[in-house]
């Protein structure tokens, strides 16, 4: 009786799976002897086979199960070591879905379709999306927009390819990279998709997170993971944003603009009306550079406390709207108003109420998050627009500063002052490893925060030699006093 050949070449079990590399003989063609070298997959006597190694023989497949790791001679052992990678691989998949365990996951993984629902690798990405805007009643609309915007551009280049299920890999995410950097050729032949090298940065930091969802979920196991910043490994490097460090005004600049402010120094040719609108952005722009650089999402919730009249409207108090749901307690700051900030105070902020908004006009009424936000962003353009035009028409710089400009104005203006940085670090609510008992006890004076910050714009008089010159010796001695008590 002739032996009964080997179909199976290896077998394992994990969990409630049993897997194995088998010869499928279970549909023979006329005419033919060979047949496909299949993984099983078994769950509750169910099972399902996916074709992995192409056609053998009975006697050739029963021949590489049977070959020692010696016979590195033989015709066949390139053959069994292919056998090795593929079980190898198979293994580490069954072992990466774990808990998740079935047929249909097992399926999608090596498939990457799910036949059984909507699951996929856009959907995930969209689940994200809708994850940050309804966290925390939506403060984190803003990392929305940023998966959004990404997926959109993922889209618009990957017109011509688009991603099915799961069925993505590091050519795909390496098309998409290429036309962020020099565009792609749409339907109608325009050239579309390009982009900055600081949004491309942030586009596939999203990307990165939903592969890497994809994959805690048990999804895209069986690909090769696309992004890397070494060089030799030869994916997708995603670029480093580019430095902020030059993106700010000096005090001598911001002094300027502060003139221009109380001077209303504004051209005649300008529309009737854009003056008027122009002043109040200059001033909101000023206001955020001298109320510790703080957004407009922080000057559109800020109101007049109980705080503020504590302290004889000397100051006003609040908890940053980016940090409040993620530190404890939120991060509290404490501006002092400094006279020029009182000037523009005068100028554009409403009457001090009781719990009033201190800027009323930035938020307009709107209560929900999706509406607040597009009059901060509104806001924002408004400023940004018109402070350029100030700029360009009346003081001819080439500059072109946005709101994000005053918080880094502020920072650098007061660390080229000399000001601690542990003040600097507090006053711009970053976080901080204060213990329970420093919650309590005013690290700054208020005092020496309205110090601080009246370095931030250079009012005094310039005195010049012919100014000593003329002056009385009385007039000397007390100039020389002055001098002595600010040291």
């Amino acid at each position: 009786m002739a032996k009964k050949l080997d179909t199976t070449y290896k077998g394992a079990r994990y969990g409630s799976c049993t897997y194995a590399l088998i010869l499928d003989k279970r549909h023979p063609k006329k005419d033919r002897n060979t047949f496909p070298v299949a993984m099983r997959y078994t769950i509750d006597r169910k099972s399902w086979y996916n074709f992995v190694a192409g056609e053998f023989t009975e006697e050739d497949f029963a021949r590489v199960c049977t070959l020692s790791a010696k016979a590195v001679r033989s015709e066949l052992y390139e053959k069994k070591m292919e056998f090795d990678a593929i079980f190898d691989a198979q293994t580490e998949m069954i072992e990466r879905l774990g808990n998740s365990l079935s047929l249909e996951r097992i399926k999608v993984v090596v498939t990457g379709v799910d036949s059984t629902k909507e699951t996929s690798f856009i959907g995930v990405w969209e689940k994200k999306i809708n994850f940050y805007l309804t966290d925390n009643n939506g403060e984190r609309c803003t990392t929305a927009e940023s998966y959004e915007y990404a997926l959109k551009s993922f889209q618009r280049i990957m017109w011509d390819r688009p991603v099915v299920g799961f069925k993505v890999d590091k050519e795909d995410i390496e098309y998409w990279n290429n036309g962020m950097m020099h565009g792609v050729k749409d339907e109608a032949g325009n050239i579309v998709g390009k982009i900055s090298n600081t949004t491309r940065g942030i586009y596939l930091r999203s990307c990165r997170a939903v592969w890497n969802e994809c994959v805690s979920m048990g999804y895209l196991t069986n690909q090769e993971y696309p992004f890397s910043n070494i060089q030799k490994k030869k994916l997708v490097s995603i670029p480093v944003g580019e430095s902020r460090k030059h993106c700010y005004l000096t005090v001598e600049q911001m002094t300027e603009l502060y003139h221009v402010f109380i001077e209303k120094r504004y051209p005649d040719t300008w529309k009737s009306g854009y003056a008027e609108r122009a002043h109040y952005s200059l001033g909101l722009f000023l206001a955020q550079y001298l109320c510790n650089g703080f957004n407009l999402a922080d000057a559109g919730e800020l109101t007049y406390s109980q705080y503020y009249f504590d302290t004889g409207r000397k100051a006003f108090k609040f908890k940053r709207v980016k940090t409040t749901n993620r530190t404890e307690g939120g991060s509290e700051v404490i501006i002092p108003i400094i006279a020029p900030l009182q000037r523009i105070l005068d100028e554009i902020a409403a009457e001090p109420v009781l719990d009033g908004f201190v800027f009323p006009d930035i938020l307009q009424g709107a209560t929900l998050k999706a509406d607040k936000r597009k009059r901060i962003s509104q806001e924002n353009s408004n400023v940004q627009d018109r402070i350029i035009k100030i700029c360009q028409d009346v003081l001819h710089w080439e500059v072109r500063p946005s709101g994000t400009w005053c918080r880094h104005s502020y920072g650098t203006n007061l660390t080229h002052a000399r000001v601690e940085q542990r003040y600097i670090s507090e006053s711009m609510g970053h976080s901080t490893n204060h213990s329970i008992t420093d919650r309590y006890i005013a690290q700054y004076p208020l005092e020496t925060q309205f110090e601080y910050n009246s370095k931030l714009l250079d009012l005094e008089p310039k005195i010049t030699e012919e100014d000593i010159n003329n002056m009385t010796e009385e007039q000397k001695t007390a100039m020389l006093l002055e001098l002595l008590m600010k040291k």
